[in-house]
C-alpha cells in the first residue's frame, strides 16, 4: 500500500483544514483527479491524486488539520487495482451507449467536474464535437447556476391555506455565496444588479460597505458603533488565516533580527486622484533596482544570502478570516495598468478564497499599507526568508517652511523593518532614501 502524504500548499505552510472530499474509501481515481479540497491559511485548494489507484483509507474527516507531511491517503495495492479496474472496464461502444441513455455525451473527467460543482448534465447543451459536452460548459452552466432561497411562505387566517411566492429567490454563483457567508450577509437581503437578476460580488461588497454600523444607546443622541464579528465571550480555536498568521509571527520573532527605520516621503506634488497603491509598488521596485540587498532572502541556519532579480512584491490583504499575503510577481516588468489589475485580482481572489497557490509563493519582499485604515508609523515583522517588509501609514498634512514662503505640505509616514543578519542598517537606510525619492517624483 502506498500513503500519499499532505504536501507543501504554500510557501512553508504547517498545515491545512479539510473541507470536503470528492472520494470515499474504495474508489478507483485516476492521477491528477481531485481527492479532497483543503484550506490552508491562505487558500481554499484542491489536492490532486499523485496516482491511479484504488483508496483503501482516507485520513481525517471534514473539519481535521492535517499537518504537512503527515498521512492524507492510503492507496490500496497494485494487484487490488488491477483486479477492480479490470473488473469496472467498458468498451467504447458500451461507454457511448451508456452516455446516450443518460442524454448526454461527456467525458469522466467533465463528469467528475459536474459532480462536484453540482451541476445536472442533462440540462446542458454541449457545445463540442456531436454536442458532447465540455469542461468550458459545465463551468459556464455552474456560474449561471442559482442556489436558490426557499419560496417565501404566506400563512392566511382567515382561509387557512398557504400561498407560495416563487418570484423572491435570489440567483447566486458559488462563489458569491461564499464571499456573503464569509462577511455574515444575508444574500436574501442583497437586490441583484447582475444580468437576469444575479446576485453578485458587487452586490455583496456594496452591502458590505453599506452595512448599518451604528446603533443608539444609553441617553441622549450618543451612538456607539455595531461590532464587526460575533462576539461569544468564549475561548474559540483559531483557524485559517488568524491561525497561520499567530505561528508564522511566532516563528518569524524567533528567527530574526527584526529592526526598523522611519522616515516621511513628501507627496505634495502629485496630482489629485492619484493610485497610492500602486505608487507604492512602484517605488519598491525602484529601490530594490538601488539596493537590492533587501530583495532578498536570508538563510540563517547556512548563514546565505539570494539576492533576487526579480521583484516579487507581497502584498497584506486584510480580510473578515485574518490577513493574506498574495504576491505580485515581477513588478518591476508592469506598467501602472498592469499594477492596478493585478492588485484589484488579487483582493478579489482572497475576498471569495478563489486565489491560486502559485500567487502566494516566492514573495521577495512584503509592502503593507495599513495607512488605509488608520495609522502612521508601526514596526511591522519581517517572514523569514524575506530580509525586509515596507509599511506605510496614512496621508498627512503639515505646513512646510520653504523659499516661497510656508506651503500645507503632505507626506506618507514610512516604516522600513529588516533582518539585521541579512542586511546592513546603511544597506536599509539606502533602501528607503530610494522609496522615499521615488515617491516624491510627481508623476
Amino acid at each position: 500500500m502506498n500513503v500519499f502524504k499532505l504536501p507543501d500548499l504554500g510557501e512553508g505552510l504547517p498545515e491545512a483544514e479539510i473541507v470536503r472530499w470528492f472520494v470515499k474509501v474504495g474508489d478507483v481515481v485516476e492521477a491528477e483527479q481531485p481527492l479532497v479540497e483543503m484550506e490552508t491559511a491562505k487558500a481554499v485548494v484542491e489536492v490532486p491524486s499523485p496516482e491511479s489507484g484504488r483508496i483503501a483509507n482516507l485520513h481525517g474527516e471534514a473539519g481535521d488539520i492535517i499537518e504537512t507531511g503527515a498521512p492524507l491517503v492510503t492507496f490500496g495495492n497494485a494487484e487490488e487495482t488491477k483486479s477492480h479496474q479490470n473488473s469496472s472496464d467498458i468498451t467504447a461502444d458500451e461507454l457511448e451507449s451508456t452516455a446516450a441513455a443518460k442524454g448526454f455525451h461527456a467525458a469522466p473527467q467533465v463528469q467528475a467536474l459536474a459532480r462536484k460543482l453540482r451541476v445536472n448534465l442533462n440540462t446542458i447543451e454541449g457545445s463540442g464535437k456531436n454536442r458532447t459536452i465540455t469542461l468550458a460548459d459545465v463551468r459556464n452552466a455552474a456560474t449561471q447556476t442559482s442556489e436558490e432561497k426557499p419560496p417565501a411562505i404566506q400563512h392566511s387566517t382567515e382561509s387557512n391555506t398557504v400561498t407560495v411566492n416563487f418570484k423572491d429567490r435570489p440567483k447566486v454563483a458559488p462563489k458569491v455565496r461564499t464571499a456573503a457567508q464569509a462577511h455574515g450577509i444575508d444574500i436574501h437581503q442583497l437586490k441583484p444588479s447582475g444580468h437576469q437578476d444575479n446576485v453578485t460580488l458587487k452586490d455583496v461588497q456594496n452591502k458590505r460597505v453599506h452595512k448599518p454600523s451604528t446603533k443608539t444607546i444609553g441617553v441622549g443622541k450618543y451612538q456607539l458603533p455595531q461590532r464587526t464579528q460575533e462576539v461569544t465571550g468564549k475561548p474559540l480555536p483559531m483557524r485559517n488565516e488568524r491561525r497561520s498568521m499567530a505561528l508564522n509571527m511566532a516563528k518569524a520573532r524567533d528567527n530574526t533580527v527584526n529592526t526598523t527605520i522611519c522616515e516621511k516621503a513628501d507627496i505634495t506634488q502629485w496630482p489629485e486622484h492619484s493610485d497610492i497603491s500602486v505608487r507604492l509598488i512602484r517605488a519598491v521596485t525602484a529601490a530594490c533596482m538601488v539596493e537590492p540587498s533587501l530583495n532578498a532572502w536570508f538563510d540563517g541556519e547556512k548563514a546565505e544570502r539570494t539576492l533576487h532579480t526579480a521583484v516579487n512584491i507581497g502584498l497584506a490583504v486584510d480580510s473578515p478570516r485574518g490577513l493574506s499575503v498574495p504576491v505580485i510577481h515581477n513588478a518591476e516588468t508592469k506598467s501602472f495598468e498592469e499594477l492596478r489589475a493585478d492588485i484589484n485580482r488579487l483582493r478579489e481572489t482572497v475576498y471569495n478564497q478563489s486565489i491560486r497557490p502559485e500567487e502566494l509563493k516566492n514573495a521577495t519582499i512584503t509592502l503593507s499599507n495599513f495607512g488605509m485604515i488608520a495609522g502612521i508609523y508601526a514596526t511591522p515583522i519581517v517572514t523569514p526568508p524575506q530580509v525586509a517588509i515596507v509599511a506605510t501609514g496614512r496621508v498627512l498634512e503639515e505646513l512646510k517652511l520653504t523659499e516661497q514662503g510656508i506651503i500645507n505640505s503632505r507626506y506618507i509616514p514610512v516604516s522600513l523593518s529588516f533582518d539585521h543578519r541579512g542586511a546592513t542598517g546603511a544597506d536599509a537606510a539606502r533602501f528607503l532614501a530610494a522609496f522615499v525619492a521615488d515617491l516624491s517624483l510627481p508623476y
